[in-house]
């Protein structure tokens, strides 16, 4: 699904970048909670749109809230293991359609099949990409050297 944002084409919308932060940022912290005033400081959000933004994630069992003064959040169990696709299905769009609208014919009919094509692929990723590799990866962006003068 191609969002366009001050008109340019994003893959992923607002809200599934910003849920997808979350998640990485409790799970590079494995084993202790993420408070929600945290969360919202790193995401630019208040506490409540953490709160909502999260609600999916812990009726799915991937993430634990924390209840307490602050109240948090901590990750489930298989959290590593969950596919980047599972974390962006709560927020997504309508599905790809099969490539195919009726009414439509010639270049429009080729790009909406080109569309559906690369919606595809870009799923392929999401589903093979789990947490963990995205937490590694962010692990590794953080403890590298910058060397820029």
């Amino acid at each position: 699904m191609l969002v366009k944002l001050n008109e340019d084409f994003k893959i992923l919308t607002h809200r599934q970048r910003k849920a997808i932060r979350a998640v990485a940022e409790i799970g590079s912290t494995p084993g202790s909670d993420q408070s929600a005033a945290e969360l919202a400081g790193l995401l630019g959000l208040s506490r409540e749109s953490v709160h909502q933004l999260l609600a999916p994630y812990v009726r799915m069992g991937l993430l634990v809230a924390v209840r307490g003064r602050t109240g948090g959040y901590r990750a489930g169990p298989n959290f590593l293991e969950t596919p980047l696709a599972a974390v962006l299905a709560p927020f997504a769009g309508p599905s790809p359609s099969s490539g195919v609208v009726p009414g439509r014919a010639g270049l429009d009919r080729l790009l909406d099949t080109l569309e559906a094509e690369a919606a595809g692929a870009r799923l392929a990723v999401y589903q093979r990409l789990t947490v963990g590799e995205l937490v590694r990866r962010l692990r590794a962006e953080r403890e590298a050297l910058d060397w820029e003068i």
